[in-house]
């Protein structure tokens, strides 16, 4: 923080610099963490993925927005604010009610096993609706692959609920409209960065806990729902009377 205290915002590079540091610091918010929880997995480089694509979601929306509001003179309201801060708070909710469903809804075990031209992998995965019994399954599966769609579409919404501070920081600090779209631009990408460094963090204790102890997995992610619903409607009721006031 003191590094940050020594910039000089008052320069373009000084000011574009703070936006980067910024946009990492964002990051780490509580809601934004409540939600990468709802999409940890125990493969590394998957929820790095993850988190990289919630940064991309929330880096667009920023740009959009500030966009409107810096080019196009649109105004943000106070209610429209609350309003989208609102519909964090009842994503968040969904989003941990999701994982107890699916704790409710998974037979969960671990085995290892070989398929394809992979080698010898432990793998934990549900033998719901199965017909046969286990001795019987042949174990197909597929690993996650793809874009992560759910993490762009979470970091979408964020990047919308938290856009009028970073906004009005940029309009108002900023000596041109393109500086100003600058500095949104690198706290996108300082957002980027945090979020998949914060990623990279949280996987080391889920890939390094012990893969045969269903209990502490399930734990887990009880822990994770408990607090995501938690934040969600802190959210909802702290901006749930503002946002009314825009019907």
């Amino acid at each position: 923080m003191d590094f940050m205290n020594s910039l000089n915002i008052s320069s373009t590079p000084g000011f574009l610099l703070l936006g980067f540091f910024m946009g990492m610091i964002h990051a780490f918010e509580a809601d934004h963490l409540a939600a990468l929880g709802t999409l940890a997995t125990r493969n590394r480089k998957q929820l790095i993925f993850r988190g990289a694509a919630w940064g991309l979601g929330h880096t667009t929306t920023l740009l959009l927005l500030s966009g409107a509001v810096v080019l196009f003179s649109f105004v943000l309201t106070d209610a429209a604010a609350a309003a989208l801060e609102f519909a964090v708070g009842m994503m968040l909710v969904i989003l941990g009610a999701d994982v107890l469903r699916r704790i409710r809804k998974s037979r969960l075990h671990v085995h290892v096993h070989r398929h394809g031209d992979m080698g010898p992998h432990i793998h934990l995965h549900s033998h719901e609706g199965d017909g046969a019994g286990h001795i019987h399954d042949h174990h197909d599966h597929e690993h996650p692959r793809g874009f992560p769609f759910r993490a762009l579409a979470i970091g979408l919404m964020h990047g919308a609920a938290g856009s009028a501070a970073i906004i009005v920081l940029a309009a108002t600090s900023a000596g041109s409209p393109w500086v100003a779209l600058g500095y949104v631009a690198l706290v996108g990408v300082g957002s980027i960065i945090g979020m998949a460094g914060i990623s990279a963090v949280i996987s080391l204790p889920i890939s390094m806990a012990p893969k045969n102890v269903k209990w502490l997995h399930t734990a887990a992610k009880l822990v994770i729902a408990a607090i995501a619903i938690s934040f969600g409607v802190t959210i909802m009721a702290e901006t749930g009377a503002q946002a009314l006031e825009l019907f």
